[in-house]
């Protein structure tokens, strides 16, 4: 269902689907075939259950409200700050006793982002994939249009989050339904 709705959104026939849910799952899309490569333990469910302990919210509307107006360079160890490439060096190595919920809220949006992005990336190694669909309800994080560019400049990919990401797998269940009834 991943596969199917991520391709019938991208139009593309070629890609890593990464579907950003609870977790994450990752999903091979080569024309016809389609298969489940992998995928990590980090995605929403790790934003809320990180929140919940240390925002003392789950709410996901004020973890943005609040992430809106942090300073990810009072979490993240930056390599501007041992070089000059602005980078992230260390996720929360920079974070200090008194950190606002501002800056903990932004840091922990980066930290499942920016691990989902590397894993994603890391899944193509020994491929020529260069296209990654993003699908799931965390693509309508406003950070993903900051990070994901970012990524892509660095590493010489493509992130896609299609117009319906959030429903791709419904739109992909939907799609096989009709595959086999009809």
């Amino acid at each position: 269902a991943d596969g199917l709705g991520a391709q019938y959104e991208s139009k593309l026939q070629r890609m890593i689907v990464v579907s950003m849910g609870t977790g994450t799952s990752l999903v091979l899309c080569d024309g016809n075939e389609i298969r489940h490569i992998g995928g990590i333990g980090i995605g929403g469910g790790t934003l809320s259950g990180l929140s919940r302990l240390l925002l003392k919210t789950d709410d996901i509307k004020e973890i943005i409200a609040l992430a809106m107006k942090g300073d990810i360079s009072r979490i993240n160890l930056q390599i501007k700050d041992i070089s000059t490439n602005p980078l992230p060096a260390s996720l929360f190595a920079n974070a200090q006793g008194n950190a606002s919920r501002e800056d903990i809220a932004l840091g922990l949006i980066g930290l499942v982002l920016q691990s989902i992005g590397s894993a994603t990336i890391l899944s193509a190694l020994n491929s020529n994939i260069r296209d990654f669909v993003l699908i799931g309800n965390l693509t309508l994080l406003p950070q993903c249009e900051l990070l994901f560019p970012v990524m892509e400049k660095i590493y010489d990919v493509r992130f896609i989050i299609p117009k319906y990401s959030e429903y791709c797998t419904a739109i992909g269940a939907a799609l096989q339904a009709s595959r086999i009834g009809g």
